[in-house]
């Protein structure tokens, strides 16, 4: 047994009050007042408790320097097909890999790992721990969703091999031609791994995730989905102005990294403002460090909650942006995301709230459980 006392508590559904928090090893076993408990404790008066942060469509375990993973290892970027629904992400994940990243040092203690942006359909994607060996045992979730893509990165790859799709109108020919076939997907007529991965996520099995930066990438989308019930993910945040009437009738949730990101030239386009307003109208809005598919930063999560939170000035929605909302877009909100009795211990302990000073310091954080920072822990430089 673990009791975190005393802590000013933010439990990731906008709500915030004083309590204990009583851990039995892997879980959260109850939120209540004056605990009463002979096992160790930690005192967190005057501190502020947070659910772990969640990056939920990243290349963390995958992309990045060191030994454990090569810098371009692009194990989770399929050349052979441009449609290749059947991959699966957790044959490319490196469990040794993500610890050397040290997340948690940052306050993420769960990540969605997708494959990359170059194919219209580039896989399966899955949910993991941040420490750990063994990806299998350090994942949360399989087939967490269906990755797709609709944005120049799939014209550049591809039209540079003189392959189709090489233009956008290839890209929606293609994406509603799949989406055609697997409706009519036979298994009793022979066996297809492609078509059947999207009738999966047609049959609501997974929700599908779509990479769109543009406005117009949203419009077109959009119309071809509405033939089609999907639990849709929108991974975007660029220039969705142009396209609210289009989001507020489909109403798909969102993963935004507006703004901080410079190395997207689309990022420019990004309105937290709006995208605030959007959530206001209950629609789902998440943060990620990234939907670009590079190598990005450890702080990167954090730095578009603050930026946001400059824009909207609301600390306990944007918590929800970067927890709850996260588990819930990767189907994962039943076992992590928030704190709650019966919830995975993913939970991060702060001196001050990180979104409104920069002298707030991480003192603990906590991944199933398990402590996988503590103030004063060496750090490596490694992204």
């Amino acid at each position: 047994m673990f009791c975190i006392k005393n802590a000013t508590i933010h439990d990731g559904k906008e709500h915030v009050f004083k309590k204990d928090i009583l851990i039995d090893g892997h879980t959260i076993v109850s939120v209540s007042e004056h605990i009463d408990t002979e096992s160790e404790y930690f005192d967190a008066q005057g501190m502020h408790v947070f659910p772990g942060f969640i990056d939920p469509m990243s290349n963390w375990g995958i992309l990045g320097p060191g030994r454990e993973i090569r810098g371009n290892a692009e194990d989770n970027d399929e050349h052979t097909h441009v449609c290749t629904p059947e991959m699966n992400i957790i044959y490319a994940f490196n469990g040794r890999g993500i610890r050397i990243q040290q997340l948690g040092a940052f306050g993420i203690t769960a990540v969605g790992v997708a494959p990359s942006n170059n194919n219209l359909f580039g896989g399966m994607m899955g949910v993991f721990d941040v420490d750990g060996i063994n990806p299998f045992k350090m994942c949360i979730k399989e087939k967490a969703g269906l990755k797709a893509c609709v944005t120049s990165d799939v014209t550049k790859f591809w039209g540079a091999k003189n392959m189709m799709p090489s233009t956008h109108m290839g890209i929606f020919q293609m994406f509603s031609e799949q989406l055609r076939n697997a409706k009519e997907y036979d298994s009793s007529k022979g066996r297809d791994p492609k078509k059947e991965a999207i009738r999966e996520m047609l049959d609501k099995k997974m929700p599908l995730f779509v990479v769109a930066k543009k406005p117009m990438e949203v419009h077109s989308l959009l119309h071809i989905l509405k033939d089609y019930d999907v639990d849709l993910v929108l991974a975007s945040g660029f220039g969705l102005q142009d396209c609210e009437e289009e989001i507020l009738e489909y109403r798909p949730a969102i993963i935004s990294s507006v703004r901080v990101d410079g190395f997207n030239t689309d990022a420019a386009d990004g309105d937290n403002e709006f995208l605030y307003q959007l959530y206001k109208k209950g629609i789902q809005v998440s943060l990620a460090s990234n939907v670009d598919g590079r190598m990005c930063s450890r702080e990167e999560m954090l730095w578009n909650g603050i930026d946001m939170y400059k824009a909207c000035h609301d600390s306990e929605a944007v918590i929800t942006m970067m927890t709850f909302n996260n588990a819930k877009a990767l189907g994962v909100d039943d076992v992590t995301g928030s704190i709650e009795e019966g919830k995975r211990a993913d939970l991060v302990i702060y001196s001050d709230h990180p979104l409104k000073t920069y002298k707030a310091e991480i003192l603990l954080t906590l991944s199933n459980g398990k402590a996988v920072y503590r103030k004063g822990d060496e750090m490596k430089c490694f992204i």
